[in-house]
């Protein structure tokens, strides 16, 4: 590793996270309706961090009977590489919320998603670090309006 290398990753491996921007789908899937009492809904969001990473929380609200018995939250990077070198990544858009191009968006990406029998086997989830921080800034700024879909959102580091 050369000297300079290392001194940028010494850096950002040491700088305090923060988040460079970050978008809010809201909830994009839900349990089809059924007599069943328990039903889920899924709600997406997307945060680029000052390292680098772009990180996709997946919050999964568990209902019976229309009411939350619980949430979950599920954090991937949102950039995945296949065996064979295949790169499928989140990339912030510039589409408006309730928009055909928002839906289309998400799907994109969505869809696109690769097998997990295809992903490369040295993948790596997010640190603890980056779980909690975008974990704390979620519940303070977007929990409460979570339903609520919103346009990629910059913030000032």
């Amino acid at each position: 590793m050369s000297l300079i290398h290392y001194i940028k990753t010494s850096y950002i491996n040491n700088m305090p996270l923060k988040i460079v921007r970050y978008k809010n789908y809201g909830c994009v899937l839900e349990s089809e309706e059924s007599e069943d009492p328990y039903d889920n809904r899924f709600f997406w969001s997307f945060f680029e961090l000052n390292n680098g990473k772009t990180i996709e929380l997946q919050l999964v609200e568990n209902l019976k009977n229309n009411k939350i018995t619980g949430i979950s939250y599920e954090f991937y990077y949102a950039k995945q590489e296949s065996k064979t070198g295949q790169i499928h990544e989140f990339k912030f858009g510039n589409s408006k919320p309730n928009s055909r191009e928002f839906s289309n968006e998400f799907f994109d990406w969505f869809n696109n998603l690769l097998p997990a029998k295809d992903l490369k086997d040295n993948r790596k989830c997010p640190s603890s670090d980056e779980e909690k921080y975008i974990k704390d800034f979620f519940d303070k700024n977007i929990l409460k309006s979570r339903t609520e879909a919103t346009n990629t959102i910059n913030l000032k580091t």
